[in-house]
């Protein structure tokens, strides 16, 4: 007689390898004609770049717009640094005019003549030191 034993389970077959979809390619090729430039390698069109190549120009493409993006920001800088250090070098030279100015006005010839305008005369002896004597007890 036959022995009774287990069948093995049949193993459904793999499905097929799907070509890899590209949605962004997809959704760009409903408004602009990509296709015609970035389009599967057919048979007599090998002029054609394939489309797995698409993302890696899109990839090149933002690099060197932050690169050109960086380089107009070190610019900027650059400009607004010279700006500035033309504004610090103005603001000194005012300074040290007015200084200038100020430590002029505080010299002792410069407001005698001011004050005579309104009658007062420099004294011209010295002042008296007033000593005074403590009382013992």
């Amino acid at each position: 007689m036959a022995e009774n034993r287990k069948r093995p389970k049949p193993v459904p077959p793999k499905p097929p390898k799907r070509k890899r979809e590209y949605s962004l390619f997809n959704w760009l090729n409903r408004f602009l004609p990509l296709d015609k430039v970035f389009g599967e390698k057919v048979p007599g069109q090998e002029e054609r770049l394939p489309v797995k190549y698409f993302y890696y120009f899109g990839w090149v493409i933002i690099l060197l717009v932050a690169y050109e993006r960086i380089g107009f920001q070190s610019e900027d800088y650059v400009r607004k640094t010279i700006k500035l250090k033309k504004e610090v070098d103005d603001l000194k030279a005012e300074y040290t005019s007015i200084h200038a100015e100020y430590e002029r006005a505080g010299k002792q010839s410069v407001v005698v003549e001011k004050v005579q305008a309104e009658g007062l005369v420099e004294n011209l002896t010295p002042p008296k030191k007033i000593i005074l004597k403590e009382d013992e007890e």
